[in-house]
């Protein structure tokens, strides 16, 4: 029932905020939930763990690497094409199995990426990944035998 979703919800933001792999919950979240259901607390619970992760790293660690970036030229342009194509950038990383998700979430808020823009991309960016794993839980409870979600 509903508290099964907020107990689903409230370990998975844990976990994404200590950088633990996500995978089996995703998993299991097909496994728990079905498909519809299970995609839709991921979703929502991943993205809830990456705009608290983003927060961390604008709020505490922003000031700290703005120091070295402003040393290097490199940095300051790679700092400033984020700012202006973040939603592009960080929907194609998303994309990709490039960064971890839970470490980039906190480099993302060290860089000028708007807040609402890199969400958004976040939230579109998972979505196909996410749909993935937790169809491959429903997949499994099917061959399991036990009766739908």
């Amino acid at each position: 029932g509903p508290a099964g979703y907020a107990y689903f919800a409230l370990v998975y933001v844990v976990a994404e905020m200590l950088a633990i792999p996500a995978v089996p919950l995703t998993a299991s979240a097909g496994y728990l939930f079905g498909v519809t259901a299970g995609t839709a607390v991921v979703l929502l619970s991943a993205t809830i763990a990456a705009g608290g992760a983003f927060i961390v790293g604008r709020v505490f660690l922003r000031q700290w690497v703005e120091k070295y970036i402003l040393q290097s030229r490199k940095f300051v342009a790679i700092d400033e094409a984020i700012s202006r194509k973040g939603f592009q950038l960080v929907l194609l990383l998303r994309l990709s199995p490039l960064l971890p998700f839970a470490l980039s979430n906190y480099i993302y808020g060290m860089t000028k990426v708007n807040f609402w823009e890199y969400l958004l991309a976040t939230l579109i960016g998972f979505s196909p990944g996410t749909l993935g794993f937790v169809l491959t839980g429903q997949v499994g409870r099917e061959l399991s035998g036990i009766e739908g979600a």
